[in-house]
């Protein structure tokens, strides 16, 4: 939703009765004596949501009659790249620009940044929450330090996420809500005994190991070591996640530079590069062991796919 093409004495009506009271029970009222604006996206799913929302400065209030209007209680973790002044039952934290708080759903509250701002909002229902972390009723406004491992994971996940809408659609909705179910969960008991091996967290690690991958696959030189740096973990547990996956790091990084060599060649924008040139720029050292495995891969080799232009 954008309010960009609304006319400007409609804006703050649609984005409080659409957004506010009918998507996210908030009471919304902007700063005054300031053009309102706002855009963002919104995703809903079973027992789970996110929003991503940049407005211009505002205050938005959780009221008794909108706690009484949600069916489901959920638990809020918010984070803004603006410093945010939260209140709620009597406590109250300035939220510094990157850290993230949590709010509960069923308690008034209240939220007011003084600066134009993108806010996320992820949440999930209590109960859901308490059948995988004994402290949840507790969570109420912690604040999590912006540099927790678990808490980029889960917020690099949403990105994908609200990014990638076609990644919530259908049948997926169920397991993705799960994974934002599982990272909450680890991120609240980062600090106690039970190591955040849930699915989620673990498809999350994966998906950050990939694009590390990604950003890197050029380099003949890259490695499992590497990329562990990269992500703060173990290059054992990397070979772990593929394995769990029926693969492994080296297989997985292969195929990537395979994919990759297999579009540029065909690709209309590169026919005056060689195909050896093509080949180190995917991270290939060796010239005919790239021929060897391009030919074991597509039945083809790359000379042969590019005359034939298929």
């Amino acid at each position: 939703m954008s309010t960009a093409s609304v006319p400007l004495r409609e804006r703050l009506p649609m984005w409080r009765e659409v957004f506010g009271q009918t998507m996210v029970r908030l009471e919304i009222e902007p700063a005054r004596d300031i053009s309102f604006h706002a855009e963002g996206t919104l995703c809903a799913l079973p027992g789970a949501a996110y929003a991503s929302v940049s407005a211009s400065p505002v205050r938005v209030a959780r009221t008794r009659s909108l706690i009484a209007a949600d069916p489901v209680e959920m638990l809020y973790l918010i984070t803004a790249d603006a410093p945010l002044e939260v209140r709620q039952n009597g406590r109250e934290h300035i939220l510094t620009p990157g850290d993230s708080i949590f709010v509960r759903g069923g308690e008034v509250s209240t939220i007011e940044c003084r600066n134009q701002s993108r806010f996320t909002n992820i949440a999930i229902a209590l109960d859901d929450l308490r059948a995988r972390y004994s402290g949840a009723d507790d969570l109420a406004m912690r604040v999590l330090p912006r540099q927790s491992d678990l808490l980029g994971l889960l917020h690099a996940y949403v990105d994908m996420l609200r990014l990638r809408a076609g990644a919530t659609a259908g049948a997926a909705a169920p397991l993705v809500a799960g994974h934002i179910r599982d990272l909450i969960a680890a991120v609240a008991a980062a600090d106690g005994p039970t190591p955040p091996e849930q699915p989620g967290v673990k498809a999350a690690r994966l998906r950050a190991i990939k694009a590390a991958i990604a950003r890197e696959l050029s380099d003949p030189q890259l490695g499992a070591e590497r990329v562990a740096r990269y992500c703060g973990i173990s290059p054992r547990y990397i070979r772990r996640l593929f394995q769990d996956e029926g693969s492994s790091f080296s297989a997985y990084v292969l195929g990537e530079r395979l994919d990759r060599a297999h579009r540029l060649l065909l690709h209309p924008g590169q026919t005056t590069r060689t195909i050896a040139t093509i080949a180190y720029a995917c991270g290939f050292g060796d010239l005919s062991y790239f021929n060897r495995t391009f030919r074991r891969r597509f039945g083809m080799t790359p000379s042969d796919l590019r005359g034939a232009g298929v």
